[in-house]
């Protein structure tokens, strides 16, 4: 998996750098050593910091967002873990595209 945190000046702001650490914690707590932690700028969605998009292989990619400590850890074990989009905390499933 990918997890990718959106850090651009708001999303640290909101709290970003905190979520990176609850999620590297889950990682090593959960001893799971197949996934990609890395960051971003600004999505444009200032309003929804925190936020994170979930890259499964063979799945759409999943942005969540105004996450709490709480919301991602609930997120890394039922979607990292056990493959269940947690759709309550979720914006947007897919790619963006251009035409």
């Amino acid at each position: 998996a990918i997890i990718t945190l959106h850090m651009g000046t708001c999303g640290i702001a909101a709290g970003a750098r905190e979520i990176m650490s609850v999620f590297m914690d889950e990682i090593k707590k959960n001893k799971i050593h197949n996934i990609i932690i890395k960051n971003s700028g600004c999505a444009g969605l200032c309003s929804h910091e925190p936020m994170i998009t979930i890259e499964i292989p063979g799945k759409p990619p999943v942005k969540y967002v105004n996450l709490t400590e709480e919301k991602s850890r609930k997120i890394f074990r039922d979607h990292i873990i056990n493959g269940v989009i947690v759709k309550e905390y979720a914006l947007s499933m897919g790619h963006e595209t251009t035409i």
